[in-house]
């Protein structure tokens, strides 16, 4: 991919998302580059996350402590966020066919793979200048990104077919991570 196929596509994402999702479609990419560029990301978001926190620390000693995974183990904070990113695709995937989508979860993984490839662009670029106000505005544009994403991978005509998605895949994913951590808790209750 070219510099200039890259901020087109980044361009084509923010302006219409639906037909930057059916162009990285297009190229056809397998569930294994999907995965390769998911774990990509994942780590060189761990960089940016923990060279941002290291250059600028929060001054505010309680969200320094929050942020201490990125810096005392950023091997397990990008296998959080891999496996994290992993769940999520593999939730808006069977959400999606529940809701009689056609996505794979290869292209899932793909547009997963971009958006987080968007964010870093963001982060490394604009962050520092972003103001409050703009970045929830950045956040809520990130959503229908997301939205719009979830709709063309699934063949969805609708955005809130693929809000439905989103929703029953958080639900899944929140039922899904409290009954681990309940088993987890329980294992080291017992193990005590």
């Amino acid at each position: 991919m070219t510099s200039a196929i890259f901020w087109s596509l980044v361009r084509q994402t923010l302006i219409a998302p639906r037909d930057a999702a059916a162009r990285i479609l297009l190229l056809g990419l397998p569930a294994r580059e999907g995965w390769l560029a998911l774990a990509l990301m994942a780590v060189l978001n761990t960089l940016v996350y923990s060279l941002s926190i290291r250059l600028s620390p929060p001054a505010d000693p309680a969200m320094l402590g929050m942020m201490e995974p990125a810096f005392h183990a950023p091997l397990v904070f990008a296998a959080v966020l891999f496996a994290a990113l992993a769940l999520t695709a593999l939730a808006f995937t069977h959400a999606g066919r529940a809701l009689g989508g056609a996505g794979t979860l290869g292209d899932m993984l793909v547009l997963l793979a971009w958006m987080q490839a968007l964010r870093l662009v963001v982060l490394a670029l604009l962050a520092p200048a972003l103001a409050g106000i703009v970045v929830v505005a950045a956040a809520l544009w990130g959503l229908y990104i997301l939205l719009a994403f979830v709709a063309a991978a699934h063949g969805f005509d609708s955005l809130w077919r693929a809000a439905g998605v989103l929703v029953i895949a958080m639900l899944a994913l929140v039922f899904g991570l409290s009954l681990l951590f309940s088993l987890v808790g329980v294992r080291a209750a017992g193990g005590m």
